[in-house]
């Protein structure tokens, strides 16, 4: 999987798609965290919010930014 997001930051990077890059992280993070927080039984995902993406990061999940 990170091959395709990798090709995918490097062929449709342009000044222009950044912001559209930038939703769609925050759409692939929003979904890991409401997973995350039905996984760990939380009634709150925002507040699992914080966990994931300390988590992507020690994990080195790539982003498309």
């Amino acid at each position: 999987m990170y091959p395709k997001i990798v090709g995918w930051r490097y062929y449709y990077y342009t000044a222009y798609s950044q912001r559209k890059m930038a939703k769609l992280d925050w759409y692939i993070r929003q979904r890991f965290a409401k997973w995350y927080a039905k996984k760990h039984k939380r009634r709150r995902w925002l507040s699992s919010l914080r966990e994931v993406k300390s988590l992507s990061i020690q994990y080195g999940l790539k982003t498309l930014l």
